[in-house]
């Protein structure tokens, strides 16, 4: 390992005296340049290589589509952890015109401005990265397949996206053209069913369990109007974020703690039923709470009592 004259060994002392003087040495250069890992060890090849895209600094990875291709029905959602892939069914391809259309209608937004500022000829149409910035800037997250589900539907001969033909499909959820023409024609009005693709996306359920959920809310009903039970503040606790949704852990202890909870294959059809966000993961408890919990159906007086002698006084 020492080389073999003292003539050797000093070249090789001065090329590690870095500090300006003859008593301080590099050794941990000295060690990067003989301890080199790529030659202690073999490096690994694969036996069937595959070429790598090329990845610059800066560039966002693709996360891929995480579309939960697969049936619902009869799916499992309190032991599929580790068990399946994860269930996402909130980005479905298929319905995300219509998504998009509700969405539109809560924001209160006109989507065709947006358009314009690409289209400065007034052609009617972009190409479709401009689409997609479109989509972008109006805060929706769409996944690639998403997107190209709409690019493929208003796509034009020359390659491009006929944002005029997707705009009016859009607006037609509240709004009607030609009205002018007729004056006599009622726009209908906006109501909370006009939103609801936007927030709620819930997993499908086979009749059988529709047809028992009736009769599962009906016993924890009568359940909580025996023991007197306050559901809500328990779950409250769980959701410091107040977004009205626990995990179905959480909601399963909370149900156990209070003393209610049944067997497994009644709680799975109960957190179907309450699984509105597209996943397996996060319930809504409010709706829960409103379904089985609700003062006008336990008390027989609602809220409205309090303003029932408003502008009806006492005689």
């Amino acid at each position: 390992m020492i080389p073999p004259t003292e003539a050797q060994f000093q070249i090789l002392i001065r090329k590690y005296l870095d500090r300006g003087n003859i008593r301080e040495i590099n050794y941990y250069k000295f060690c990067a340049d003989v301890d080199r890992p790529e030659d202690i060890f073999v490096q690994y090849s694969a036996k069937h290589p595959q070429p790598e895209d090329p990845f610059h600094h800066g560039q966002l990875r693709e996360a891929g589509d995480t579309y939960f291709t697969s049936a619902t029905q009869g799916l499992d959602v309190i032991n599929n952890r580790f068990l399946q892939k994860r269930v996402e069914v909130s980005n479905n391809p298929s319905d995300i015109e219509c998504r998009l259309q509700h969405a539109i209608v809560m924001k209160r937004v006109r989507v065709e401005e947006f358009f314009l500022d690409f289209d400065k000829l007034r052609k009617g149409h972009v190409t479709k990265t401009q689409f997609e910035s479109v989509l972008s800037m109006l805060s929706f997250n769409l996944t690639r397949s998403e997107y190209d589900s709409l690019y493929e539907k208003y796509k034009t001969p020359d390659g491009k996206f006929n944002y005029v033909a997707f705009c009016a499909s859009i607006n037609s959820a509240f709004t009607s053209y030609g009205i002018q023409k007729d004056p006599t024609k009622k726009v209908a009005a906006v109501t909370v069913d006009n939103t609801v693709h936007a927030r709620r996306k819930y997993l499908d359920m086979t009749p059988e369990e529709v047809a028992t959920i009736e009769n599962i809310l009906k016993e924890y009903k009568k359940c909580v109007e025996i023991k007197r039970i306050h559901l809500a503040p328990m779950f409250q606790d769980f959701d410091i974020t107040k977004n009205q949704h626990v995990t179905k852990h959480q909601f399963l202890r909370t149900l156990n703690y209070l003393g209610v909870s049944t067997d497994e294959h009644v709680l799975n059809t109960l957190l179907k039923a309450y699984m509105d966000k597209g996943n397996v993961d996060e319930v809504n408890y409010y709706d829960f709470c409103y379904d089985v919990d609700h003062s006008d159906d336990l008390f027989k007086v609602g809220r409205d009592f309090n303003h029932s002698f408003a502008y009806y006084p006492k005689t």
